[in-house]
């Protein structure tokens, strides 16, 4: 017997409000730089993540922050270049911190794919609130 179902009802969805992409350099004291992400990690932002922690990662600090509290998504190609750049820090003597606040798709990314025991994830420190945006790296 076949049975012919009718066609699925489109249901409007409202476009997700995502936040648009930016990256902010942050330089606070103690030899360490965060550099803070908000709007989407994914395939079409990867790219500038990894060239900006590049950057730094050359400039010798002992500390690299990646603040990823204001992400709101992650896709494989982000969690990919999270590896890479733990690779590349890693390569430079330095340590990379991951910090996620109270950001559940990024904390639930994380651990999904195992990255969270591969990388060193956090909240965010005490202190990095006073820190100032670095004029120019933005």
């Amino acid at each position: 017997m076949l049975v012919v179902q009718p066609p699925a009802t489109a249901i409007p969805v409202a476009p997700s409000k995502r936040e648009q992409f930016d990256i902010q350099v942050i330089r606070p004291y103690f030899g360490a730089v965060m550099i803070r992400i908000r709007g989407a990690l994914d395939a079409d932002s990867a790219p500038q993540v990894r060239s900006a922690l590049s950057t730094w990662a050359h400039r010798r600090f002992p500390v690299l922050v990646l603040d990823l509290s204001e992400v709101d998504f992650l896709d494989g190609a982000g969690l990919a270049a999270l590896g890479g750049i733990q690779v590349r820090v890693a390569r430079e003597n330095a340590t990379l911190r991951i910090v996620t606040g109270d950001n559940r798709v990024v904390r639930r990314a994380l651990s999904a794919s195992g990255l969270d025991h591969a990388l060193n994830v956090s909240r965010l420190p005490s202190g990095w609130e006073r820190a100032t945006e670095i004029p120019g790296q933005s």
